[in-house]
């Protein structure tokens, strides 16, 4: 964190520059929204044309304030805003927010004067935030500080929000009230040219008063750092993420599959998955997700029960918390008992407990009561329709009544009128049950929790001792870096796999034909071939690989047939020699993992591997080194997990083994960050259930 970042967002004296007296000017809407909030410090505006604007006393320049400022707030012309950042650092005032907007997002001019901007910030140990941004805010009431020209006074709450795009930060400023949740800080970064979201996350990582943060952001700094960071702070308070451009073909030309398949945002999910942000891809997800973590504890179990007085909602709920992943609590027979006394005959007790239409307020009360208080339910969706009486402000009258006393989370679909969210602000303003429209939102937010408890509950950082040969392999390394060899060819690359105690199949490598055959006799048929060269990337490409061999006249015979393609293509003298490998017989799944260093970070892939791997794009990555839990999560990630269990007569992988595999892979990368690329493709599992590495690429 840039030392002076807390200062900035906790001053006792502002100035407004560029401040102005036309109605609906930014310098204009500056000053309003400071002296609507009533900022507890000294307020004043520059302009050299007014000695008072909105009742705030105006200086010609921030030089004749005759106090120290601690915070400049710049609405001036781009071209000006050099200038005045000089005129502050001359009065000691280190720390400024630049709205104007002008720089890089307008082309190389701006970009220029940018770079400027933020090299005098540097040289003079300044801190700013921007430039183009919308401004700042906290609502703390030691400072009650809005220096922010969007239209409305937020409301004080417990979210730290952090966006690059100031109109997106209005916009939450305008929707979270209709939420019922608040914020504490708001920064809108701007163009970040010195102040980004990672020194934010470091300032609000000790912020008590920050209790859940919320991310809009289209790049990260530094993806080393953010995961570092992240990873910290997601122990203690959740944070929340919106990364756009995520439809950008990011992948660079690659001789790996991994590399072909790790766009930039594949591997941002990554990423944010390591470190315990939950990402969100639309703002409607953001808000019920933010709301539900402000208003709801995480639950204890994740048995979810249900109150609907209809039974389309009631079945359709069902439905989507099993999408979810999320069960539906098995109710005791006591607990069923308990119901029937209170409900109408008509009503079901099985959960979804179904009210029936006419169910009044005292009756919802009294379920949600029984359900709630009930061991075997660790969540509450309420759902209600208008059908009768409106009785919704009144049921959500008594839900709050219950929840004081019972901290299980409890989330309501509210079927009603349009103004029901406007009543409900006026009745209950303070209401802790997150409310939504449709049964999806009030589900899927449920399972944000649960994610969260998950997260939670499986930080394992602990490591597991991997028996690898660290010298053996600096040893192949130096060789193919003599050899200036940037694509280790087949036979080095099985080496490395070997070295690192990676389950390969028996294999060895031959000269000749003669060599060919003492290797398959001690390997035992069948084998396969494999070319060894240190130009040819795809082996395939050529017909360089060729399986099942059963006998010994078949290996002279296709010995013989890829010597003579050999010898056509004219790569006979890149070759290192012919690799005779253990066929694995009755393998019929095929998994992919491998690893490719973008941004300084080494990403690793898991997935359903074969042929066919980046048409089914069916992968997930992490970023290395791994942790036991990215390596868990890497398993579960995707539909390979589906294969991994007893299948149709084949016995389960074992899931020790693949896990070390990829914490093996990570552990290579770590000691060896020359290394660009690794693909294991495939991964093969057999009908016993054992995994093996068959194939290996590895580029420095």
């Amino acid at each position: 964190m840039k030392k002076n970042l807390y200062d900035l967002m906790h001053p006792t004296s502002v100035a407004i520059i560029g401040a102005s007296t036309k109605t609906g000017s930014v310098g204009n809407e500056l000053i309003l929204r400071a002296t609507e909030a009533r900022f507890t410090g000294r307020l004043v505006a520059i302009n050299p044309k007014n000695e008072e604007i909105c009742g705030v006393p105006c200086y010609p320049s921030i030089m004749q304030v005759p106090f120290k400022i601690d915070l400049a707030i710049i609405a001036v012309p781009a071209s000006a805003v050099l200038q005045v950042l000089a005129e502050c650092n001359q009065v000691g005032t280190k720390n400024a927010v630049i709205i104007s907007s002008g720089f890089k997002e307008v082309g190389p001019e701006g970009l220029a004067l940018e770079n400027t901007i933020k090299q005098f910030a540097e040289e003079n140990n300044m801190t700013i935030i921007g430039p183009n941004c919308l401004g700042v805010i906290n609502t703390d009431e030691k400072y009650s500080l809005n220096c922010c020209f969007a239209p409305l006074q937020p409301k004080k709450g417990t979210i730290g929000v952090a966006t690059q795009s100031g109109a997106l930060a209005s916009g939450i400023i305008n929707i979270l009230p209709t939420l019922k949740i608040g914020i504490a800080q708001m920064i809108s970064l701007g163009n970040q040219c010195n102040i980004n979201s990672i020194d934010v996350l470091e300032m609000w990582e000790k912020d008590e008063h920050v209790k859940q943060i919320l991310l809009y952001l289209e790049s990260l700094p530094n993806e080393r750092e953010f995961r570092e960071i992240a990873s910290r702070i997601s122990l203690k308070k959740p944070i929340l993420i919106i990364k756009s451009a995520r439809t950008q073909h990011g992948a660079q030309a690659s001789v790996s599959h991994t590399g072909s398949l790790a766009g930039d945002d594949t591997t941002a999910s990554g990423l944010f998955a390591s470190s315990g942000v939950i990402r969100e891809l639309y703002l409607r997800d953001l808000f019920n997700t933010a709301q539900t973590f402000v208003k709801c504890a995480i639950p204890q179990g994740e048995n979810l029960a249900i109150i609907t007085n209809a039974g389309g909602p009631g079945i359709m709920a069902a439905d989507t918390a099993d999408d979810y992943n999320i069960p539906l609590a098995k109710l005791t027979e006591a607990t069923k008992k308990k119901l029937r006394a209170v409900l109408p005959e008509q009503a079901s007790v099985i959960n979804p407990v179904d009210v029936i239409a006419s169910a009044t307020a005292q009756q919802y009360r009294d379920a949600a009561e029984i359900l709630l208080k009930a061991k075997e339910v660790d969540m509450l969706l309420v759902i209600y329709l208008y059908i009768t009486g409106k009785n919704d402000l009144t049921i959500m009258k008594e839900l709050q009544q219950i929840k004081q006393t019972v901290n299980k989370p409890v989330v309501a679909v509210m079927m009603t009128t349009p103004d029901f969210d406007n009543e409900l602000i006026k009745t209950l303003p303070d209401c802790d049950i997150p409310t939504f429209s449709y049964t999806i939102d009030a589900v899927r937010s449920l399972s944000r929790l649960l994610d969260r408890k998950h997260y939670l509950e499986s930080n394992n950082t602990s490591e597991i001792n991997l028996k690898v040969n660290r010298a053996s392999t600096e040893a192949v390394l130096q060789q193919a870096k003599a050899e200036g060899i940037k694509q280790l060819t087949t036979l080095q690359s099985l080496q490395i796999f070997e070295h690192y105690n990676l389950p390969v199949p028996r294999f060895g490598n031959a000269q000749s034909l003669r060599e060919a055959k003492m290797i398959a006799k001690e390997i035992g048929y069948p084998v396969v071939l494999k070319l060894s060269s240190k130009t040819v990337t795809h082996k395939s490409d050529v017909g360089g690989v060729i399986t099942n061999i059963k006998s010994e006249p078949e290996l002279e015979m296709h010995w013989n047939r890829l010597m003579e393609r050999l010898n056509v293509s004219g790569i006979t003298d890149s070759l290192d020699g012919i690799v005779i490998m253990q066929q694995i017989t009755g393998a019929n799944r095929e998994l992919v993992a491998g690893i490719i260093k973008k941004n300084d970070v080494h990403q690793m892939m898991f997935g359903l591997g074969g042929i066919f791997v980046e048409a089914l794009h069916e992968v997930a990555f992490r970023p290395c080194p791994l942790t036991i839990n990215d390596a868990e999560s890497l398993i579960n990630g995707t539909k390979a997990k589906n294969i991994l269990g007893s299948l149709r007569g084949n016995l389960g992988a074992d899931l020790n083994v693949l896990k070390e595999i990829l914490l093996k892979l990570s552990a290579l990368v770590t000691d060896f960050p020359e290394i660009m690329e690794i693909d294991a493709n495939p991964l093969m599992i057999d009908s016993n259930g054992r995994i093996f590495v068959v194939d290996a690429r590895i580029v420095l």
